[in-house]
């Protein structure tokens, strides 16, 4: 008969059976340990700040030989080895936030910090009476759809504020998907937010790196984000222009997020360098625009074709990148192409 207990063990009880061979961390079906050193040290961190974690799956057997009481992780082995990793003085604490902690192995915490990780209660559910079949649909179950959490996603649920505010907002445009630039999927999992944080920079200060740009603003600007307004009205009179300039913007290959950040990078490159949004030729642009996409694709590209074609192949959302695609941009819009 199969039985789910919850229940709670504190990390003690179960460095002990680990230590006695009672506790298995790594059942076949398991995969291997690949947490790197950050992660352990905040999953140790999260501990010493009292933070719940995710719920444990383990299987209690019995050994037929010694009668002994044994168990088996389903679900919550690289918790348990980054703990037991941290007991052992196998790394240091690197991750924390309180200097307190900072740079210290286990065993050059006080007394009180190591009984506060040592009593800290983990839950659990005990599975028992199952068999490895079983335990194998379990832990196919619960790890099938598992979907890891995006940066944007991280960010939005650490922080709020001013500029997290203003990101969602420009994050809701109906230009988004109407243009077909962010499937209803990417929405969901705050890809157009996060665009929206990287064009909010972009305009308030020209191209950045992507990742280190975006978590300075919103830490940052928590309180206030002075440039909203002046950001938003510049953003709408962009995507207005670019959705008059591409009729066919829905099938053009410009409609995609790293080359839209290179257009409306160009134009605002143009407009506060002095040139007027009305003098740009629209229908131009959108020739011009035709023709680099046919370039790009032909066997024997142009000399700015193979620059745009280089600068979009990998690590787009450096400023290298960024800085030589919205460069073409500008000539095709300067109608220099």
């Amino acid at each position: 008969m199969t039985k789910r207990t919850p229940t709670t063990k504190d990390i003690g009880l179960l460095w002990q059976l680990f230590k006695d061979g009672q506790l298995d961390l790594a059942p076949e079906f398991q995969r291997n340990a690949i947490w790197p050193t950050p992660a352990k040290a905040y999953l140790i961190d999260t501990i010493l700040s009292d933070r719940p974690i995710p719920l444990l799956f383990i299987q209690k057997g019995r050994s037929l030989q010694t009668g002994r009481t044994l168990y088996s992780v389903i679900d919550g082995q690289q918790r348990l080895r980054a703990i037991f990793d941290f007991l052992g003085d196998r790394f240091k604490l690197k991750e924390s936030r309180d200097p307190a902690f900072y740079g210290k192995y286990f065993s050059q915490l006080r007394v009180a910090e190591q009984e506060r990780i040592l009593n800290y209660d983990l839950m659990v559910d005990e599975l028992s009476g199952y068999s490895d079949e079983d335990i194998r649909d379990v832990f196919v179950r619960m790890n099938r759809f598992v979907v890891k959490l995006s940066p944007q996603e991280l960010r939005n649920a650490m922080r709020d504020g001013a500029f997290h505010d203003f990101c969602e907002k420009i994050g809701q445009k109906d230009f988004w998907r109407d243009n077909n630039v962010f499937t209803r999927t990417q929405r969901q999992r705050m890809k157009a937010t996060e665009f929206a944080a990287e064009l909010a920079i972009l305009l308030a200060e020209g191209p950045q790196d992507k990742k280190s740009a975006i978590d300075l603003y919103y830490m940052r600007y928590q309180e206030k984000f002075d440039f909203a307004k002046t950001i938003e009205s510049k953003l709408e009179t962009y995507l207005k222009w670019i959705a008059q300039s591409v009729p066919d913007l829905q099938g053009s290959f410009i409609r995609k997020p790293v080359h839209l950040y290179s257009l409306i990078s160009a134009i605002d490159r143009l407009v506060t360098g002095g040139s007027k949004l009305s003098g740009l030729d629209t229908k131009n642009f959108s020739v011009s625009l035709y023709k680099l996409d046919f370039d790009m694709r032909s066997d024997n590209p142009s000399a700015l074709a193979t620059r745009y074609n280089v600068a979009s192949g990998r690590q787009t959302d450096n400023i290298g990148p960024r800085t030589a695609r919205m460069e073409v941009m500008c000539v095709l819009l300067l109608g220099r192409y």
